[in-house]
């Protein structure tokens, strides 16, 4: 995780953790508790979509990073390969162009020597 998602987890968790004691430890009415509860329960499920929400996008900025770095390293090396395989094939040709003018000066095909 990144520093800022740990301090984030720690805002939440403290948020929480304070909010029930504060809660359970003041002098009011069950009434009163309950609601408060209640309050508190929805503005911990409104932190805790903040939170996803912040951790879903910086999540999808990393894969679409990772995505395009892993999209330049294949255009790279398909350059890479196409190039080795121009190379090879220039190599390929001049050797069958060698072959091919050997056997048109030799003038006995059955002579065997090499």
């Amino acid at each position: 995780m990144s520093k800022s998602s740990d301090f984030l987890s720690g805002v939440l968790l403290g948020t929480i953790i304070g909010g029930i004691a504060g809660i359970l430890l003041a002098p009011e009415s069950g009434k009163d508790t309950v609601q408060k509860l209640k309050d508190l329960s929805e503005d911990i499920v409104e932190n805790a979509k903040d939170t996803t929400s912040e951790y879903k996008a910086e999540f999808n900025e990393k894969v679409e990073n990772l995505s395009n770095k892993v999209s330049d390293k294949v255009k790279s090396y398909k350059s890479d390969i196409e190039s080795k395989l121009e190379e090879i094939k220039g190599s390929v040709e001049e050797a069958m162009e060698e072959i091919e003018s050997e056997l048109d000066e030799d003038p006995d095909p059955q002579d065997t020597r090499i």
